[in-house]
């Protein structure tokens, strides 16, 4: 045994035997009615610690009455015997627990089921008997009271129906709690043949009935004592049988079930009518003159009968509800549960299915709830299917989407397409919103002295977009490579996308040719952002011209091209709306002035740094806000030839 199990053990032992101290010490003084061990809600205690904490919990109980009879001044005959006494009186619930079962399986201490509170009423009612007896056959052989007599009979009504009233409670609250209990070791085998253990009770049973009926008519005798000894040896035998069945966990999620909800509430009720019989009988039974434990046990014999007759009518009346209600709404619910968690719902749906028809049969309201989450059911059935198929179609459009994404991606062009050029330095990135997306950027020779460069932004997202996106660079590039100046291509193109343009779709772009030569530079725009322009070491500023119209809008618009002279070390930086127009979660735009600042931050960074350093800083902005729209952007930098 580890020093922590047997810690827990010992701790155990000592809080149950400081609450049957107190316990006992207080209600002595409430009910004085035996001078050997008071009655009382008290005597509920023992059974359950025991029933929780085995035999620990039956010896800190042993133990708690030790030392309250010492302290009452009983003698040593008497709180000895009575120390053994108690000891058994909580352990014998402890092991008819793990032993009156017939299921392979047994479960912890728990009343969450009619069957469970059944059982845990038999077992007490058998541990009050034979415990009544017991003590009325020790008392009986020191001469104090006879076995048959009324003081046995209320012992044993006394001791049922407080460890009824007290005990479940005791129990549903461990359960709730989580208190950890103890349970006995299991064994394969046992040192007398398991048959002889039941056949022993069998014959303890009969004996202990017929000395009983015997003691009636003869009163005490030697033959008494003689069948009296061999039946709690008997008895004793018995519940020192092995535990040979497996102890199960509490497999449960529910802290109190329905049913022990209806046990508590039933319970309060005993307690008060308990209380109210009492007052009321002992305002009632007159009081004999020198007769003070007649008059007690005439209250008790009232208050015990009226609850052993609640007591039973409950536990059938909770039968009827735990069979019409409880029980099918609680199987409802575990099927709820096991169909949202199943990842094979529909495989077992037939099983669900069958389980509700079960309750649907009832014209009541929970045949009502079991008929609609069948409906439920075969519903979620067809959906479930058309997800599937959905779903199916859903990956195979986004596989695709996937290479179209990489096709686009592909057809943006890399610095390595342009060969080995001394004149300047371009660096560009496209990050679509969706797996494709309407933006794009461009850059290629139009002969050898001379270096194109394109950004554009298709109107809309998605597919549509980036199919038009296709054809407007596709259309740029041919045209410029034809030999045309910018405000040319531009107005060629334009023609060519407003024909059967019946989406209306259109492009927004700015196009720039260098002359690498002398650092001429023509540019045009179509409605786009300006680019920033950055002469020699200076700052970057707006590259402000007269925008013109979309490509795509409007038949033959003019477009008109401007002309500047880049200096060696010059860069012009062109992006998309995408980058000024990202969003943060109070819909805040990332704007002109903060791009401005994000250029100029640092002295004359790499390409390909700049763009990384003004994304982290949209990044920064945006924080988890999503995003819709594609971002792009180019830098070029102009060198000596």
């Amino acid at each position: 045994m580890s020093t922590t199990t047997l810690k827990h053990k010992l701790s155990r032992m000592a809080i149950c035997g400081v609450l049957i101290f107190l316990t006992n010490l207080f209600f002595s003084y409430l009910f004085p009615v035996l001078p050997i061990s008071e009655l009382g809600p008290a005597s509920a205690l023992p059974p359950v610690f025991g029933l929780l904490f085995g035999p620990w919990g039956a010896l800190g109980s042993a133990l708690g009455y030790l030392g309250a009879d010492i302290l009452s001044g009983d003698p040593p005959e008497i709180y000895l015997m009575y120390f053994f006494v108690q000891f058994l009186y909580g352990y014998i619930p402890y092991k008819l627990w793990y032993l009156l079962d017939k299921d392979k399986t047994i479960s912890p201490p728990r009343l969450d089921t009619v069957k469970n509170l059944t059982k845990f009423v038999v077992i007490m009612f058998v541990n009050a008997v034979v415990m009544a007896g017991f003590l009325g056959f020790l008392l009986d052989g020191l001469g104090l009271y006879e076995l048959v007599s009324l003081t046995t009979v209320i012992f044993a009504f006394n001791n049922f129906d407080f460890s009824i009233m007290f005990g479940t409670l005791m129990v549903i609250g461990a359960n709730y709690y989580g208190i950890l209990m103890i349970k006995p070791q299991t064994v394969t085998k046992t040192f007398l043949p398991r048959g002889l253990y039941d056949a022993m009770a069998v014959v303890a049973l009969l004996v202990g009935i017929g000395n009983i009926i015997y003691s009636l008519y003869t009163g005490p005798s030697i033959w008494s004592m003689a069948a009296g000894t061999i039946t709690y040896s008997l008895a004793l035998i018995y519940v020192l049988k092995p535990v040979t069945k497996e102890i199960g966990e509490k497999t449960s999620q529910i802290r109190v079930s329905l049913t022990e909800r209806l046990i508590l509430v039933f319970i309060i009720i005993g307690a008060i009518i308990a209380m109210v019989t009492g007052i009321i009988y002992y305002y009632t039974i007159p009081f004999p003159e020198g007769g003070e434990i007649q008059f007690w046990e005439s209250v008790y014999l009232h208050v015990t009968l009226i609850l052993s007759i609640f007591y039973i009518s409950t536990i059938l009346l909770l039968r009827y509800i735990e069979r019409t209600i409880t029980t099918p709404i609680e199987s409802i619910s575990d099927i709820v549960n096991n169909y949202v968690s199943d990842s094979e719902g529909i495989a077992s749906s037939a099983l669900i299915t069958a389980k509700c028809q079960e309750y649907a049969a009832d014209e009541t309201e929970v045949g009502i709830l079991a008929h609609s989450f069948e409906n439920m059911i075969q519903d979620l059935e067809v959906y479930l299917e058309n997800l599937k198929k959905v779903t199916s179609e859903k990956e195979k459009i986004n596989t695709e989407l996937n290479v179209a994404r990489k096709i686009q991606a592909d057809m943006l062009p890399r610095i390595s397409t342009l060969g080995d050029r001394d004149g300047f330095d371009i660096y560009a990135t496209n990050l679509p919103a969706r797996e494709v997306g309407g933006d794009f950027y461009d850059f290629f020779m139009v002969d050898d002295n001379h270096l194109a460069v394109v950004i554009a932004d298709v109107s809309g997202k998605g597919v549509p977009a980036a199919l038009f996106m296709v054809i407007a660079k596709t259309l740029i590039k041919n045209q410029a490579q034809l030999g045309k100046i910018p405000e040319e291509v531009f107005s060629t193109v334009n023609n060519q996308l407003v024909e059967g343009n019946d989406e209306n779709m259109f492009v927004t772009a700015w196009m720039g040719i260098l002359e690498t030569t002398t650092g001429k530079f023509t540019y045009v725009n179509a409605g786009h952002n300006p680019p920033l322009l950055k002469q020699g070491g200076g700052d970057y500023q707006w590259l402000k011209s007269k925008p013109g119209f979309i490509l795509g809008g409007l038949e033959n618009t003019q477009y008109h091209q401007e002309e500047i002279h880049l200096e060696p070390g010059s860069r012009v930086y062109l992006y998309t709306d995408g980058v000024t127009e990202a969003i943060d979660a109070g819909e805040e735009l990332f704007g002109e002035g903060r791009l401005l600042e994000a250029v100029n931050r640092e002295k004359d960074p790499g390409l390909e740094e700049l763009c990384t350093h003004i994304l982290e800083g949209i990044d920064s902005f945006v924080k988890d806000q999503e995003q819709f729209d594609d971002i792009t952007m180019l830098v070029m930098e102009y060198k000596k030839p």
